[in-house]
């Protein structure tokens, strides 16, 4: 199995990372080889998407733009799931990933009979991130599964992951069931 994750966040090994590692652990579970490849957008050199439209006439590289994300797009056409993980910062998620989601139009002949893997940590809410995917898979035959975890107490403090087990389990459940095929449909 193939494996893409794009992690979103500014900050390596923090809650939308050890998410999405709780999922990869699942996925090793059952012994299933894995083919992983993790791309730390925040590290790598993506321009914003200029609205060329010369991605519609198929170029070699995929995107008139020469930088990073010729990368990804390799590495994503060949993924079997696809992982975005991703903070919510202002209600949506963060301007690393969404740049990589605008240079996604590129490619989007390429979307089809993967899985998405959403993960994402949040305060306050994080719906608008998730009715975007929603909203987009269905259209290209993407299998979509979503897991969000409020990384907040009570009081409205920041807690770390660690003190939600039950998402880091449902990330590692959810690996499982992807491993042994149960959850790509």
């Amino acid at each position: 199995m193939r494996v893409v994750v794009l992690h979103g966040s500014p900050h390596r090994n923090g809650n939308s990372d050890t998410l999405a590692e709780s999922l990869l652990d699942g996925l090793r579970t059952i012994g299933t080889p894995l083919d992983v490849k993790h791309f730390y957008t925040n590290d790598m050199s993506i321009r914003a998407c200029q609205g060329c439209e010369r991605c519609a006439v198929r170029l070699p590289g995929y995107c008139a733009i020469n930088d990073d994300m010729q990368q990804i797009y390799q590495a994503f056409i060949e993924a079997d799931v696809v992982v975005f993980a991703t903070p919510m910062y202002w209600g949506y998620m963060t301007a690393q990933l969404k740049a990589v989601m605008d240079r996604m139009e590129a490619i989007t002949d390429y979307f089809r009979d993967k899985t998405f893997v959403v993960l994402i940590t949040y305060r306050h809410h994080a719906q608008s991130t998730v009715a975007f995917f929603e909203r987009v898979c269905p259209y290209f035959g993407v299998t979509l599964h979503v897991i969000t975890c409020r990384t907040t107490d009570a009081d409205d403090n920041d807690i770390p992951i660690s003190k939600c087990p039950d998402s880091l389990r449902e990330a590692f459940d959810l690996g499982a069931s992807l491993a042994t095929g149960s959850g790509t449909s």
